[in-house]
């Protein structure tokens, strides 16, 4: 019974990639083989959180967590701790409760998965940026963003941006509803960060119908109706063609990494172009300037 295996839950309420990765971070750190992980992705109503800490409390797991709506956090952290469910948010001193669950003492090898140096860290502050800023979260801070994505529910921009993170780039997405405004800060921003993201209806509404499925709701819901959808599709690209500044980069069956390396080629090549400008700028007016003398 001593050897056992511990469980752990990883939580996460998007695609679940930054808590797997930051978890598996923080385990190389221990014996390898000693722990269970479960996954747990698209955590995002109290229902499915009372149902993961059933399970935790009867497997006697730790929950590591990436939970950013904070009414959702704060419902995970009330009932974990009123089911002694121990509970962890792995942004915070995860390696440390790992350490007091597992009862070990961490190896303290920097680097054991990813070298403890600079660009390590940008990745993790990276994520945690990310993470914060998903869905239209942090809207006054988003300026600090490396990238900004917007597109319709349902456009690949949160895993997206989780996937942009790992490779350090830090990430706000926001979501476009064409009955809502959108936030202002978008436009307030530097419009060199802004991509919007656009899709084919019949792949929107695949997997729309997916994510209803999901849910146990019936696929015939107005959320996947081909024709709101399609409506919905019209909109953005008008929207799209009243802001040219803004590249769109078209998701329609292309893998993560594909569309990743689409926005980051854009991105390199936008920069290029503006330093460009601002160099023939400033030999213009060095050129000038020596003709008046």
């Amino acid at each position: 019974m001593k050897n056992r295996k511990k469980v752990i839950y990883l939580v996460g309420e998007g695609t679940g990639e930054t808590v797997t990765k930051l978890a598996n971070a923080a385990l190389s750190q221990f014996a390898p083989n000693s722990t269970e992980v479960r996954i747990f992705t698209m955590v995002e109503d109290t229902a499915r959180i009372l149902s993961i800490l059933s399970g935790a409390r009867r497997e006697k797991a730790l929950i590591a967590y990436t939970i950013v709506d904070p009414q959702n956090r704060d419902f995970l952290e009330r009932e974990a701790a009123r089911r002694e469910v121990e509970a962890v948010d792995v942004l915070g001193s995860f390696i440390i409760k790992l350490a007091l669950f597992l009862d070990q003492k961490p190896l303290g090898i920097p680097g054991k998965q990813h070298q403890a140096d600079a660009s390590y860290y940008r990745r993790i502050e990276a994520i945690e940026f990310t993470v914060k800023h998903d869905d239209g979260q942090g809207p006054h801070t988003m300026y600090k963003a490396d990238l900004v994505l917007i597109g319709l529910s349902r456009t690949s921009k949160t895993p997206l941006s989780s996937y942009m993170a790992q490779m350090g780039w830090k990430v706000a997405n926001v979501p476009l509803f064409p009955d809502i405004n959108p936030p202002k800060e978008i436009f307030a921003i530097d419009q060199l960060k802004v991509y919007g993201l656009i899709i084919e209806p019949e792949a929107l509404v695949q997997v729309r119908r997916e994510r209803l499925k999901y849910l146990g709701l019936p696929d015939h819901a107005d959320y996947a109706d081909r024709q709101k959808i399609e409506n919905e599709i019209k909109w953005c690209r008008t929207f799209y063609r009243e802001h040219p500044q803004w590249p769109v980069v078209d998701v329609s069956g292309k893998a993560i990494e594909e569309t990743a390396a689409k926005i980051m080629q854009l991105h390199q090549a936008r920069i290029d172009a503006r330093e460009r400008a601002a160099w023939q700028k400033a030999e213009h007016r060095r050129q000038w300037g020596e003709r008046l003398k």
